[in-house]
């Protein structure tokens, strides 16, 4: 499955409830940046407190993912795609495979809700996010 994934600088949540209103969705599930402690993090930064760090609202049928990100999209660049695949091993091959003349803009590490989550800019400029559904043990 590939998912969108809008990206946007500090107005993750005036933009939630903009298509909310838009396209009559119910209310999207947010996690503030608050509530996510990077490891060797004791503190998010300030600045993100208050920020999205992941949120989803199905629009049209379509589960769309959104986030506020440190660094301000340009015009065009605020749209990634999210391909979610049941494990690891298939997120960890579908990863490398994307890297082969790519950059890689998050190493795999593992989240709460995935043992695997990466990102990369493909060699054609494509941003993706590589996610295993496979949660992390408790």
């Amino acid at each position: 499955m590939i998912t969108p994934y809008l990206a946007f600088n500090g107005q993750c949540k005036d933009a939630l409830d903009f298509y909310r209103g838009v396209f009559h969705c119910d209310e999207p599930k947010i996690m503030p940046y608050s509530d996510y402690m990077p490891e060797g993090s004791k503190t998010p930064p300030e600045l993100l407190r208050e920020w999205v760090m992941h949120a989803e609202m199905v629009i049209c049928g379509t589960n769309v993912w959104f986030a506020d990100e440190g660094t301000p999209p340009v015009v065009g660049d605020s749209i990634k795609l999210s391909v979610t695949v049941p494990t690891k091993a298939e997120a960890a091959a579908i990863f490398d495979a994307l890297c082969g003349q790519g950059v890689v803009t998050l190493p795999p590490t593992e989240t709460f809700y995935s043992v695997f989550h990466s990102a990369v800019i493909d060699k054609f400029g494509v941003e993706w996010n590589v996610v295993a559904e496979e949660a992390p043990q408790v």
